[in-house]
């Protein structure tokens, strides 16, 4: 007879602490894709800022960058017209003189762990961060037709946040695009939270901070990126093949 249905256990699934030593060379990069015009307001973005305070007690190194706040054009697909058009430095980043993607580039290639926050937009995860997604085009082809790997040893998670959408059909389409341009996905790569269907966003914050599960999935999220990354970071030393990262 088959146990019944109690729902989700809590608490039995705790991702074991990292060595902290280790911990303390890792760098933390946390991109928010949301559009809100106060960051305050942005409830992915807050629990984006919750992960990289965790990381912080860690002895990580953490950057911010909200995508909101910079200047970045389109990709313009030179790809389609000869892969050997698409590029890195950017075609874009050197054709406009006020496109900011370049800072976004440095920093994702600096860091260990890449964490994407994201809401969601009508099934689908925020125009800002497909405008990241498309514009990593010229790093994702220095290896698919230059044969040079830019992202190595680099570790990502998902934030995501919606209100009666699809959190799996988010996190699918985004975890795809990270496994492809290189980056190792973890054993618990998505934090998430999704509203119910009374559509009445303005008590979503409380609903969050005291979600358990969420925030339960989120310091797993943290700690099993940190472990991956710790244990790409010694093996990556111990085999010496991390040089100028």
């Amino acid at each position: 007879m088959p146990a019944p249905l109690v729902g989700r256990k809590f608490g039995i699934n705790i991702i074991p602490v990292p060595d902290k030593e280790v911990c303390k060379k890792i760098r933390v990069l946390g991109l928010s894709g949301s559009s809100r015009q106060q960051p305050v307001m942005s409830k992915s973005e807050a629990l984006l800022d919750k992960a990289l305070a965790q990381y912080r007690e860690f002895g990580c190194t953490t950057e911010f960058i909200r995508l909101k706040d910079l200047k970045i054009y389109e990709c313009e697909g030179n790809y389609s017209e000869n892969p050997a058009y698409c590029t890195y430095p950017c075609q874009s980043s050197m054709k406009y003189e006020d496109d900011e993607m370049q800072k976004v580039y440095d920093a994702v290639l600096a860091c260990d762990i890449l964490i994407l926050a994201t809401p969601i937009r009508w099934n689908n995860h925020s125009s800002l961060i497909q405008k990241f997604v498309e514009r990593m085009n010229a790093i994702e082809n220095q290896y698919s037709w230059f044969g040079n790997r830019l992202i190595r040893n680099k570790v990502a998670g998902l934030i995501v946040i919606g209100h009666v959408d699809g959190v799996q059909h988010v996190a699918g389409n985004l975890l795809n695009f990270l496994s492809w341009v290189g980056f190792h996905i973890p054993e618990v790569a998505i934090a998430s939270w999704v509203g119910e269907n009374d559509e009445d966003t303005t008590k979503d914050k409380d609903l969050i901070d005291n979600n358990r599960y969420t925030q339960e999935d989120l310091s797993n999220l943290v700690l099993s990126a940190l472990r991956l990354a710790c244990a790409l970071k010694q093996q990556c030393e111990n085999e010496q093949e991390c040089a100028g990262q």
